[in-house]
């Protein structure tokens, strides 16, 4: 295949920035999650992660096109189609798979977040009413949301590992740093709306990050964390 000289602009700035964002806070909550020493920080970079991601369901309604979920390719028949003729398949946008994993990243990681709110609320402030399970179960769930979330962040690098290795030439592995990928197409363009949604959503995310920093650790955490910590050792 011949390599495209022209150039469409796919992800704007606020797509891109979302993106990095997302990486950083999941990564580093992901990583924190095991220090105990580090407890604020977990959950302010879990914040962050639910923030970014509640503003992206949004983004993904009203937002430019490529961004928008009405541009993701997953019907059946597409899915099938692609992998078929995957080597030669290009697309401006989300591939059939990548729009599958995008929208899995979203819903799953939007879960973890929301689990993750749900446990430190049970070992903080002692939440117990008019919930359908208890404290365990919503510790539980928290860590295999957050372990389903880091298997299809695996998905997406193998998805552009394997993008970089069939298309050397017309790869968008760079994509997501410039904005634009080979090819001729409609260019994603900003209005004044996006503009200030995407304000309103980085300032959100980041003032949810700031509050999930000042969160008290307990005592009730620090005695549920050492019985955890004397349960494994059993």
């Amino acid at each position: 295949m011949a390599k495209s000289s022209h150039k469409t602009l796919v992800w704007g700035i606020p797509t891109r920035a979302f993106h990095w964002f997302l990486a950083i806070s999941f990564t580093t909550a992901y990583v924190l999650s095991d220090f105990e020493q580090y407890q604020s920080l977990y959950f302010a970079f879990g914040a962050l992660a639910g923030g970014l991601l509640s503003a992206r369901v949004i983004w993904g309604l009203i937002g430019p096109r490529y961004s928008r979920f009405s541009d993701f390719p997953i019907s059946f028949n597409k899915i099938i189609a692609f992998t078929k003729s995957i080597k030669n398949s290009a697309h401006i946008g989300h591939n059939p798979l990548a729009s599958l994993v995008m929208l899995g990243i979203i819903l799953i990681g939007l879960a973890t977040a929301i689990s993750g709110y749900l446990v430190y609320k049970y070992e903080n402030q002692s939440l117990t009413s008019n919930l359908p399970f208890n404290s365990d179960f919503a510790e539980e769930s928290h860590e295999i949301l957050a372990n389903l979330f880091l298997m299809l962040v695996i998905i997406h690098l193998a998805g552009i590992a394997f993008d970089a290795f069939m298309h050397k030439k017309d790869s968008a592995i760079f994509s997501i740093f410039t904005g634009q990928k080979p090819g001729i197409a409609p260019s994603a363009s900003l209005n004044g709306f996006h503009k200030a949604f995407a304000v309103v959503w980085f300032v959100i995310a980041f003032y949810l990050f700031i509050q999930a920093l000042n969160l008290p650790v307990t005592e009730q955490q620090d005695k549920h964390e050492k019985a955890k910590y004397d349960q494994e050792s059993d």
